[in-house]
């Protein structure tokens, strides 16, 4: 099965994508179908974050994506969601209008999305205001918008698209394929003269920020500029863009913006991987099943705890199998683990 990627670079010095997957194709076989859900319909594609949580947690996957375990959405994470909102509405604006958002146009269209977008998420899965109550989060969120429009926006170009979805297959005659939905993407002028096309990805941080390092390993640039390449259009680099909250690791809200960029070695090593995890996740429901466990996360993770796994505490590989010890006991040599069957 030769892989196919649509359409080959656009720039001299870019390979054609087409006949460098080819080699691929033959080295990692790839299924034409994902497992079937716990709702009788057949998963379609794979996203940056399904990756990320296969490769952390494969038992994790399994709950989320085969048996349909959601989790209500944390306080941080609703926060974010609305921020991104409000920063692509100003966008939209700009590519629909011609015009830039006054800032406090652009918060108070975040405020009416933040009580729209709540009620609606409380009566489906809900949202769990854990770290801050509502209102201080709902805050929290201004001050980012402010933040970002103050010292991020300048920074970024103008405005090309807007939360446009990407996705390709890896090779012609699958059933599912790779997708991600680009926050921005923006063109800029370089000193030489020169056109840079740059994807942006908002994000609203409590804890460390992605550091340069981190955005060179991150798999989020690495599918999105390698949906680019494949449209035969690349992307010259991916920017974090980083408003930075207050909480633990800070007491006022700052910012930051990380840029990388990829090679067409580590956008063919992004494919080869989505192949790996692709065949990976086929084989473990072909040979476990639906109902069994697939594996568990490293137990040094820090997904692989109660703060930041929704199944943690059903988990066989987390406290599913544990009891506490009694009150007078300390330390692991006396807790006693309990397995079913």
């Amino acid at each position: 099965m030769a892989l196919t990627m649509p359409g080959a670079g656009v720039h001299d010095d870019v390979p054609d994508g087409r006949a460098l997957a080819a080699q691929l194709a033959a080295r990692i076989p790839i299924p034409t179908q994902l497992p079937v859900r716990h709702d009788s319909r057949r998963l379609t594609h794979l996203s940056k974050s399904s990756y990320e949580l296969w490769c952390t947690c494969r038992d994790a996957w399994r709950r989320r994506y085969i048996c349909g375990e959601r989790e209500a959405q944390t306080g941080g994470m609703f926060l974010g969601s609305r921020v991104d909102d409000a920063v692509s509405d100003y966008y939209r604006h700009i590519l629909e209008d011609g015009e830039p958002l006054p800032l406090d146009e652009v918060i108070h269209g975040y405020r009416n999305g933040w009580s729209e977008k709540l009620e609606a998420e409380q009566q489906h899965r809900g949202v769990v205001f854990d770290e801050f109550d509502e209102p201080t989060m709902l805050k929290i969120g201004v001050d980012a918008i402010k933040a970002t429009f103050e010292r991020l926006v300048p920074q970024l170009g103008m405005p090309v698209a807007v939360q446009r979805r990407v996705a390709f297959k890896l090779a012609s005659g699958l059933d599912w394929w790779i997708e991600g939905y680009l926050d921005l993407e923006a063109q800029s002028v370089a000193l030489d003269g020169e056109i840079v096309d740059e994807i942006v990805d908002y994000k609203v941080k409590g804890g460390e920020a992605i550091s340069r390092d981190k955005a060179d390993r991150d798999p989020q640039p690495s599918v999105y500029l390698t949906g680019r390449w494949l449209e035969g259009q690349p992307a010259d680099r991916f920017a974090f863009a980083q408003a930075l909250r207050p909480g633990k690791k800070r007491k006022t809200t700052s910012t930051s913006l990380v840029r990388t960029q990829r090679t067409v070695g580590q956008m063919r090593a992004t494919l080869a991987r989505f192949a790996l995890a692709a065949s990976e996740i086929v084989a473990c429901y072909e040979q476990l099943g639906p109902d069994r466990p697939w594996g568990f996360a490293e137990p040094t993770h820090w997904k692989c705890s109660k703060k930041f796994c929704p199944h943690w505490a059903s988990c066989a590989g987390g406290a599913g199998l544990w009891t506490p010890p009694p009150p007078h006991q300390h330390g692991g040599a006396q807790a006693r683990l309990k397995c079913d069957g």
